[in-house]
């Protein structure tokens, strides 16, 4: 199933792409009333990609990164994660902790639980706004946090995912903070088609084959 994809057409991409921006807008409210921190985010790409392909989004696959994945559960099931590259990483933890640690031996339980917050946040309210748009029950998990080669979280998300007819949603993000800080990552969201399905046909959009 790894080498599986999907055609969609441009009523459901764009369909895709409203979601994404409005789950992630509401999303960047919840993590600026939760810092006290002013925060914007530029979503300048949304796509559709085949599982196998995404742990090589992350650039160069021996590079680390830190990721942020969360399990989805209700009318709709499947993953969402953040991956941060560790220099976007590090630039998010100055954003929010005034700090950022110089390398992954130094990540310890504030760094660690700040980024885990971030994740949470992001993403239950990415499911919220879902739910508030489409009337379906969507629930979000306790978030996961690993920092290790970009290829490993990436193929592990894959991993999972690939146990269900899922089909992964990548969408780059550019967070961007006070005094012209900004940070880049992805943001995956990896439903099982038939949850997918059931948010088109929500929004009144016919499903994909």
């Amino acid at each position: 199933m790894a080498g599986q994809t999907y055609e969609f057409d441009l009523m459901q991409m764009s369909a895709i792409r409203e979601m994404a921006n409005i789950g992630l807008g509401h999303a960047t409210t919840a993590l600026a009333n939760v810092t006290g921190k002013s925060f914007n985010m530029d979503i300048p790409n949304v796509e559709t990609v085949c599982l196998e392909e995404v742990p090589m989004m992350m650039g160069d696959p021996s590079d680390v990164c830190v990721g942020i994945s969360m399990p989805i559960e209700g009318d709709v099931e499947g993953y969402t994660a953040f991956l941060f590259p560790w220099k976007s990483a590090q630039e998010l933890w100055g954003m929010l902790l005034g700090y950022s640690p110089e390398s992954p031996e130094d990540v310890d339980d504030l760094p660690a639980s700040a980024m885990l917050e971030v994740g949470n946040i992001l993403s239950a309210s990415f499911m919220n706004a879902l739910s508030d748009m489409t009337g379906l029950k969507i629930h979000a998990t306790p978030p996961m946090v690993s920092i290790d080669l970009a290829y490993t979280i990436a193929a592990s998300i894959v991993a999972e995912a690939e146990l269900s007819d899922a089909v992964a949603l990548a969408i780059e993000t550019r967070l961007f903070g006070m005094e012209n800080q900004q940070t880049t990552g992805y943001f995956l969201c990896v439903p099982t088609l038939e949850g997918l399905n059931k948010l088109f046909a929500a929004l009144g959009i016919q499903g994909a084959a």
